[in-house]
């Protein structure tokens, strides 16, 4: 059997208990709601699936041709291959997992990024990246590299130099 005090319950423990179990029921269910999206210069975009802007080999050449200065050719390779071979004036920003900041590409140019993948994985996941933090005019080269040699165009690296 309970004795009685006289002492009333302390209603303020009781409040936090309550305010406990109502913020754990709360993030319980925020938990349970699977909202995908991704932070895109601090904002929240939900329901975000990233598409790239393509540029044709050919429009990439036009530019070249003309020396446009208003693009930058970017190679998403390895330092080793971009080396061996690569489209004419273009820099080297090999793929990372994650872009460390401040990136060293302009952010007043289009920029033109290529890889030697079948589905420009490499290129594509960097045009994401590169918009994740702040560059909003880039490009990928529709067929990428493979489609660069197929077309004849020229390269350049050690492989064009032993020609």
């Amino acid at each position: 059997m309970i004795e009685h005090t006289g002492k009333r319950p302390n209603r303020s423990l009781a409040a936090l208990a309550g305010l406990v179990l109502m913020l754990a029921s709360a993030t319980a269910s925020l938990a349970q709601e699977s909202t995908e999206g991704v932070f895109i210069d601090g904002e929240f975009v939900e329901g975000y699936a990233f598409v790239p802007d393509f540029m044709s080999p050919q429009e990439l050449k036009r530019l070249m041709d003309e020396g446009s200065d208003e693009i930058v050719i970017v190679d998403t390779a390895a330092a080793l291959i971009f080396e061996e071979e690569h489209i004419p004036g273009a820099v080297n920003f090999p793929w990372v997992h994650e872009i460390a900041l401040p990136v060293g590409l302009p952010r007043d140019k289009t920029l033109v990024l290529y890889c030697a993948c079948q589905n420009h994985e490499d290129s594509a996941d960097m045009a994401e990246k590169l918009l994740h933090v702040g560059y909003y005019n880039v490009q990928v080269l529709e067929g990428g590299w493979f489609e660069w040699l197929d077309l004849g165009y020229e390269i350049a690296g050690l492989v064009a130099e032993a020609q």
